[in-house]
Protein backbone atom coordinates (compact mmCIF):
# COMPACT_ATOMS: atom_id res chain seq x y z
CA UNK A 1 0.00 0.00 0.00
CA UNK A 2 2.68 2.51 1.01
CA UNK A 3 5.66 1.15 -0.88
CA UNK A 4 6.13 4.35 -2.82
CA UNK A 5 5.95 6.58 0.26
CA UNK A 6 8.33 4.29 2.13
CA UNK A 7 10.82 4.42 -0.74
CA UNK A 8 10.64 8.20 -0.84
CA UNK A 9 11.05 8.44 2.91
CA UNK A 10 14.07 6.13 2.74
CA UNK A 11 15.50 8.29 -0.06
CA UNK A 12 15.53 11.29 2.29
CA UNK A 13 17.12 9.20 5.03
CA UNK A 14 20.35 8.85 3.03
CA UNK A 15 21.34 12.54 3.21
CA UNK A 16 20.42 12.48 6.91
CA UNK A 17 22.72 9.52 7.46
CA UNK A 18 25.43 11.40 5.56
CA UNK A 19 24.88 14.43 7.82
CA UNK A 20 25.24 12.23 10.89
CA UNK A 21 28.50 10.75 9.57
CA UNK A 22 29.92 14.21 8.82
CA UNK A 23 28.84 15.49 12.24
CA UNK A 24 30.44 12.50 13.95
CA UNK A 25 33.68 13.02 12.01
CA UNK A 26 33.80 16.71 13.01
CA UNK A 27 33.07 15.89 16.65
CA UNK A 28 35.86 13.30 16.80
CA UNK A 29 38.30 15.66 15.05
CA UNK A 30 37.47 18.56 17.39
CA UNK A 31 37.79 16.36 20.47
CA UNK A 32 41.26 15.39 19.27
CA UNK A 33 42.37 18.88 18.21
CA UNK A 34 40.88 20.97 21.03
CA UNK A 35 42.93 19.45 23.80
CA UNK A 36 44.92 21.72 26.09
CA UNK A 37 48.00 19.52 25.71
CA UNK A 38 47.80 20.03 21.93
CA UNK A 39 47.06 23.76 21.98
CA UNK A 40 49.40 24.60 24.87
CA UNK A 41 52.16 21.93 25.02
CA UNK A 42 53.83 22.65 28.35
CA UNK A 43 57.32 21.50 27.37
CA UNK A 44 57.32 23.65 24.24
CA UNK A 45 56.06 26.73 26.09
CA UNK A 46 58.57 26.43 28.90
CA UNK A 47 61.49 25.85 26.50
CA UNK A 48 60.61 28.80 24.27
CA UNK A 49 60.07 31.17 27.17
CA UNK A 50 63.29 30.05 28.81
CA UNK A 51 65.18 30.71 25.58
CA UNK A 52 63.61 34.16 25.28
CA UNK A 53 64.48 35.02 28.87
CA UNK A 54 68.07 33.97 28.19
CA UNK A 55 68.20 36.10 25.06
CA UNK A 56 68.57 33.12 22.74
CA UNK A 57 66.18 34.41 20.10
CA UNK A 58 67.43 32.10 17.34
CA UNK A 59 66.79 28.97 19.40
CA UNK A 60 63.30 30.14 20.38
CA UNK A 61 62.48 30.92 16.75
CA UNK A 62 63.73 27.50 15.64
CA UNK A 63 61.45 25.76 18.12
CA UNK A 64 58.47 27.84 16.97
CA UNK A 65 59.15 26.99 13.33
CA UNK A 66 59.20 23.27 14.13
CA UNK A 67 56.00 23.36 16.19
CA UNK A 68 52.63 23.23 14.43
CA UNK A 69 50.48 24.51 17.29
CA UNK A 70 48.47 27.76 17.07
CA UNK A 71 50.34 29.28 20.02
CA UNK A 72 53.69 28.71 18.28
CA UNK A 73 52.59 31.01 15.45
CA UNK A 74 51.81 33.74 17.95
CA UNK A 75 55.21 33.25 19.60
CA UNK A 76 56.85 33.40 16.18
CA UNK A 77 55.11 36.71 15.47
CA UNK A 78 56.39 38.10 18.77
CA UNK A 79 59.93 36.97 17.98
CA UNK A 80 59.83 38.40 14.45
CA UNK A 81 58.71 41.77 15.82
CA UNK A 82 60.68 41.98 19.06
CA UNK A 83 62.85 44.81 17.68
CA UNK A 84 59.82 46.85 16.64
CA UNK A 85 57.86 49.20 18.89
CA UNK A 86 55.51 47.60 21.35
CA UNK A 87 52.56 49.14 19.50
CA UNK A 88 53.59 47.54 16.21
CA UNK A 89 54.25 44.24 17.94
CA UNK A 90 50.82 44.20 19.55
CA UNK A 91 49.13 44.90 16.21
CA UNK A 92 51.01 42.04 14.52
CA UNK A 93 50.29 39.70 17.42
CA UNK A 94 46.62 40.62 17.30
CA UNK A 95 46.45 39.65 13.61
CA UNK A 96 48.32 36.42 14.33
CA UNK A 97 45.93 35.72 17.19
CA UNK A 98 42.93 36.08 14.88
CA UNK A 99 44.41 33.54 12.49
CA UNK A 100 45.18 31.18 15.37
CA UNK A 101 41.62 31.53 16.64
CA UNK A 102 40.31 30.51 13.22
CA UNK A 103 42.25 27.26 13.63
CA UNK A 104 40.49 26.67 16.94
CA UNK A 105 37.12 27.12 15.21
CA UNK A 106 38.02 24.86 12.30
CA UNK A 107 35.06 22.77 11.03
CA UNK A 108 32.63 24.32 13.51
CA UNK A 109 30.79 26.08 10.70
CA UNK A 110 30.15 22.65 9.17
CA UNK A 111 28.68 21.43 12.45
CA UNK A 112 26.55 24.58 12.67
CA UNK A 113 25.29 24.02 9.12
CA UNK A 114 24.22 20.48 9.98
CA UNK A 115 22.09 21.78 12.86
CA UNK A 116 20.12 23.75 10.26
CA UNK A 117 20.14 21.34 7.33
CA UNK A 118 19.26 18.10 9.17
CA UNK A 119 15.80 19.11 10.47
CA UNK A 120 14.94 20.67 7.10
CA UNK A 121 15.87 17.46 5.29
CA UNK A 122 13.84 15.48 7.82
CA UNK A 123 10.84 17.76 7.39
CA UNK A 124 11.08 17.55 3.62
CA UNK A 125 11.14 13.75 3.80
CA UNK A 126 8.10 13.77 6.06
CA UNK A 127 6.11 16.14 3.83
CA UNK A 128 6.84 14.09 0.70
CA UNK A 129 6.05 10.85 2.52
CA UNK A 130 2.74 12.21 3.85
CA UNK A 131 1.74 13.44 0.40
CA UNK A 132 2.31 9.99 -1.05
CA UNK A 133 0.55 8.32 1.91
CA UNK A 134 -2.52 10.53 1.54
CA UNK A 135 -2.53 9.96 -2.21
CA UNK A 136 -2.35 6.19 -1.75
CA UNK A 137 -5.18 6.13 0.79
CA UNK A 138 -7.37 8.36 -1.33
CA UNK A 139 -6.70 6.37 -4.49
CA UNK A 140 -6.98 2.82 -3.12
CA UNK A 141 -9.43 2.90 -0.25
CA UNK A 142 -10.66 6.42 0.22
CA UNK A 143 -10.13 8.40 3.38
CA UNK A 144 -12.34 6.12 5.48
CA UNK A 145 -9.49 3.88 6.64
CA UNK A 146 -7.71 5.75 9.44
CA UNK A 147 -5.39 2.81 10.15
CA UNK A 148 -3.78 2.96 6.73
CA UNK A 149 -3.49 6.72 6.92
CA UNK A 150 -1.88 6.59 10.37
CA UNK A 151 0.54 3.92 9.15
CA UNK A 152 1.66 6.06 6.22
CA UNK A 153 2.06 9.18 8.35
CA UNK A 154 4.02 7.33 11.04
CA UNK A 155 6.42 6.01 8.40
CA UNK A 156 6.86 9.52 7.02
CA UNK A 157 7.56 11.04 10.45
CA UNK A 158 10.71 8.93 10.95
CA UNK A 159 12.78 11.30 8.84
CA UNK A 160 11.71 14.33 10.89
CA UNK A 161 12.57 12.54 14.13
CA UNK A 162 15.99 11.53 12.80
CA UNK A 163 16.67 15.03 11.49
CA UNK A 164 15.83 16.57 14.86
CA UNK A 165 18.00 14.09 16.75
CA UNK A 166 20.99 14.83 14.49
CA UNK A 167 20.41 18.59 14.77
CA UNK A 168 20.10 18.58 18.57
CA UNK A 169 23.24 16.52 19.09
CA UNK A 170 25.18 18.62 16.56
CA UNK A 171 24.03 21.86 18.22
CA UNK A 172 25.09 20.71 21.69
CA UNK A 173 28.56 19.75 20.48
CA UNK A 174 28.82 22.96 18.45
CA UNK A 175 28.18 25.07 21.56
CA UNK A 176 30.61 22.96 23.58
CA UNK A 177 33.45 23.30 21.06
CA UNK A 178 32.73 26.99 20.43
CA UNK A 179 32.97 27.65 24.17
CA UNK A 180 36.18 25.65 24.40
CA UNK A 181 37.70 27.54 21.44
CA UNK A 182 36.76 30.86 23.04
CA UNK A 183 38.40 29.90 26.33
CA UNK A 184 41.57 28.77 24.55
CA UNK A 185 41.57 32.01 22.54
CA UNK A 186 41.42 34.05 25.75
CA UNK A 187 44.23 31.97 27.22
CA UNK A 188 46.37 32.52 24.10
CA UNK A 189 45.80 36.26 24.43
CA UNK A 190 46.89 36.23 28.08
CA UNK A 191 49.95 34.15 27.23
CA UNK A 192 50.95 36.49 24.39
CA UNK A 193 50.57 39.54 26.65
CA UNK A 194 52.79 37.93 29.27
CA UNK A 195 55.50 37.08 26.73
CA UNK A 196 55.39 40.58 25.23
CA UNK A 197 55.76 42.03 28.71
CA UNK A 198 58.99 40.26 29.52
CA UNK A 199 60.49 40.43 26.01
CA UNK A 200 60.00 44.22 25.93
CA UNK A 201 60.87 44.90 29.55
CA UNK A 202 64.18 46.35 28.53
Amino acid sequence: MFNQSELLTEFFLYPLILCSIIALAIIIERFYSLRKSKIFPEEFLSNVEESLKNGDIAKAKGMCLLSKTPISKIYLTIIDNYKNSIGTMKLEVEESGKRAYLELEKNLEGLSAITTIAPLLGLLGTVVGMIKALSAVSYQSGITNPHLLALGISEALYSTALGLIIAIISFLFYKYFASKAFNFGALMEDTASRVIAFIKQD
